[in-house]
């Protein structure tokens, strides 16, 4: 009798510790601020739809992810999964600081690599495996206010579509007697400047690892005319992107150059018709090509958890999921989600088909090296202490040794 009821009471306390298991807990750090971001809404599905696993979200200043990433490495005390922006992975990649992700990838149904955008997957391979799968992406394209098109003769149903046309219609556009400029971009000693200058570089058909060329001393020589014509500010020195933003919101800016991300400032703070069209390019070369942002989904190669971080990675990558990345601006990279009835429809339009040539910085493991060197180049040229050619030629040198060693 005794062992019988010993048996059931044993029975009891296994169907109650059934009942009750804890969910594993997968530990996530992010850097996205905007409730209305999608993390926030996939976290809390993913943790009512199963009970398997459960997201503990932790967020992270973006301008502290990177250091505090390298430090929990060097600690032994890593997440189970992270949000990095895409020009930093392969540098993780790189050091052996990422699982390898190719095996889960191949199983699964949700993430196929031929349905993602070119430039964000190849954000997250290196050495031919999959270190990172993209979350999200953004692009910059041209933002112009439409009023100002219509009160100096131009047709804001044609923006300009070359660099030729670009230079004419920012000219008839400028104002001093209003303070109005006529073109605006990012070309500050940082990541910023680099990403707004790059889209030229490529339509002139020039590349990074030839700095040196005549082609990309011509892409960099036409912000140096925008701003010594006047057409530009001088301020374009100092501005990150969402202050050259701010001269557009203001009116002081008619054109500008404009990611996905300010979409929701512009909609809230811009009075007037302002509207999006592709990035305008090199008359006789007609290359298609624009600035690739955007953050990927890794998990470091010792998390406790990574099962159930891969898990999370494939719940968000659903459909519905993505395309609620929208809603802040931010682009599904993939090219088997079409958002129906998106917000901002025109802007969708146009950053959807900027995104199909938008090229991934790298990758490289040395990135942060490459781009200082091209940041300092576009500022010794726009303030004339070098010519452009010669900036980009000291440039060049710099950098030669890094991609002897490690090609693009």
């Amino acid at each position: 009798m005794l062992r019988l009821c010993v048996a059931a009471v044993a029975v009891v306390w296994l169907a109650l510790g059934t009942a009750t298991a804890e969910p594993k807990p997968v530990s996530l750090w992010h850097v996205f601020n905007l409730e209305t971001d999608m993390i926030y809404g996939g976290i809390k599905s993913f943790n009512e739809s199963q009970s398997e696993y459960r997201i503990d979200p932790r967020l992270v200043p973006a301008n502290q992810l990177v250091a505090e990433l390298i430090k929990a490495i060097a600690t032994g005390s890593v997440p189970d999964l992270v949000t990095l922006d895409n020009p930093v992975v392969a540098s993780f990649s790189a050091q052996g600081s990422l699982l390898d992700l190719t095996d889960r990838v191949s199983k699964s149904k949700q993430i196929k690599p031929d349905v993602y955008f070119k430039g964000p997957w190849a954000s997250g391979m290196w050495k031919g495996r999959i270190l990172a799968v993209p979350r999200d992406a953004n692009t910059l394209a041209l933002c112009y206010n439409a009023d100002m098109f219509r009160a100096k003769g131009l047709d804001p149903a044609n923006p300009p579509k070359t660099w030729t046309e670009l230079v004419a219609d920012a000219a008839k556009l400028k104002d001093p007697a209003k303070n109005v400029f006529g073109f605006g971009f990012s070309a500050m000693q940082a990541e910023e400047g680099v990403f707004q200058w790059l889209p030229f570089l490529y339509q002139a058909g020039g590349s990074i690892d030839h700095l040196d060329s005549p082609e990309a001393a011509e892409s960099l020589q036409l912000l140096v005319d925008f701003v010594k014509s006047g057409v530009a500010s001088l301020d374009v020195l100092n501005q990150r992107q969402y202050e050259v933003t701010n001269t557009f919101m203001a009116g002081n800016t008619a054109m500008v150059m404009c990611g996905p991300w300010e979409l929701p400032r512009l909609r809230n703070e811009a009075k007037f018709d302002w509207r999006l069209s592709l990035l305008p390019v090199k008359d006789g070369k007609n290359i298609r090509a624009s600035s690739l942002g955007g953050y990927d989904w890794v998990v470091p190669k010792d998390a406790q958890n990574p099962d159930g971080a891969f898990a999370f990675i494939e719940f968000m990558a659903q459909p519905q999921i993505v395309s609620a990345g929208w809603n802040t601006g931010r682009l599904p990279p993939r090219t088997d989600i079409v958002i129906d009835n998106p917000q901002w429809p025109q802007a969708y339009a146009i950053y959807h088909e900027q995104l199909q040539s938008a090229r991934a910085r790298g990758p490289h493991p040395q990135w942060p090296d490459l781009s200082r060197p091209m940041a300092t180049a576009i500022q010794e040229a726009i303030t004339g202490k070098r010519s452009a050619s010669e900036a980009l030629t000291d440039a060049a040198k710099k950098i030669q040794p890094i991609l002897a060693k490690t090609p693009l």
